[in-house]
């Protein structure tokens, strides 16, 4: 995967962080979770993931989260 892709997926991945969380996430925090989550996940052409998106991903991740 290029650089070019890795930062569209990465920024998707944000964006969709903190519209899931329906702002619950600041953009900083939403940062955070993609250096760690992004970094061990492969999105690959021949991945499950891959076919799901970052987006999906993201509302996995809101989904198991608390707010207070």
């Amino acid at each position: 995967m290029n650089t070019t892709r890795n930062e569209f997926l990465r920024l998707d991945f944000i964006q969709a962080l903190i519209k899931f969380s329906n702002g619950k996430i600041s953009e900083k925090e939403a940062n955070s979770i993609a250096n760690r989550k992004l970094r061990l996940t492969d999105f690959s052409d021949g991945s499950p993931l891959a076919h799901k998106g970052p987006r999906w991903l993201a509302k996995h991740i809101v989904r198991t989260m608390t707010f207070e």
